[in-house]
């Protein structure tokens, strides 16, 4: 149930049998000139609505912007700075908290978020003890990435993605776009990368990615086991000490 479309007594009401919030968070950045511009926070979104749905539970508003400087080459990315994040994502769990929240569990679509929402859930728990936080990133777990394999063996890729690419036509098949050939370059290099070195080093945006193997109905079945997967690892959240 997505907290937007309730009001206050039926989340105090609901805050009796569960202090459990599921909130998604991705990116607004390029994903190469297949990969929609929303793909991150829009794949997490989807996850956490249906979680929220299976679980009966409630599902914070999206936070659509994340820490992509890396992505800002590219017209159309906007990103957070680290230190913005971390000020955000705490703020949002103070106030959340406040209202009785206890358990938080982030459903992430950007990597660029991994290392900020960490550093934001060692900050909030200094003053919040009985707090517990949680974090998946949905295209690193083990049974979405041997799906992967299956289907797209190692032109997966790391940025835009077949898999990225494939569960968005998914989610969005009025959206799709014609598929640029080939396999994107894949060089060896320090991290992390400034804008324009980024962009001189994978000139459209993918990571060593050949989306030309992605199809809607790869991206079903690499979100449908993402969302069993993410599932069940709340419900242990959940149900943990």
């Amino acid at each position: 149930m997505q907290i937007e479309h309730t009001n206050w007594p039926e989340v105090e009401k609901r805050l009796r049998s569960s202090t459990l919030l599921l909130l998604p968070v991705g990116s607004v950045e390029q994903h190469g000139p297949n990969g929609l511009i929303g793909t991150d926070h829009l794949v997490a979104e989807a996850l956490a609505r249906r979680v929220g749905e299976d679980l009966g539970e409630l599902v914070a508003p999206t936070l659509a912007y994340g820490m992509s400087h890396h992505h800002l080459g590219f017209p159309g990315t906007s990103s957070l700075s680290p230190r913005t994040m971390i000020l955000l994502v705490c703020d949002i769990l103070s106030g959340f908290y406040r209202n009785g929240f206890r358990r938080f569990y982030f459903v992430n679509g950007h990597g660029g978020n991994d290392s900020s929402l960490k550093a934001a859930f060692s900050e909030f728990l200094l003053d919040h003890p009985d707090a517990r936080t949680a974090l998946s990133n949905w295209w690193l777990l083990p049974e979405v990435t041997e799906q992967e394999k299956i289907f797209f063996g190692d032109s997966n890729g790391y940025h835009a993605t077949c898999g990225e690419v494939a569960v968005t036509w998914h989610l969005y098949p009025h959206l799709e776009r014609p598929i640029a050939p080939g396999r994107a370059p894949d060089p060896h290099h320090e991290w992390p990368l400034g804008p324009e070195r980024f962009r001189t080093l994978y000139p459209d945006g993918r990571m060593g990615s050949d989306p030309s193997l992605s199809t809607a109905e790869k991206g079903e079945v690499l979100f449908g086991i993402a969302r069993r997967t993410i599932r069940e690892k709340v419900r242990e959240f959940a149900a943990a000490p």
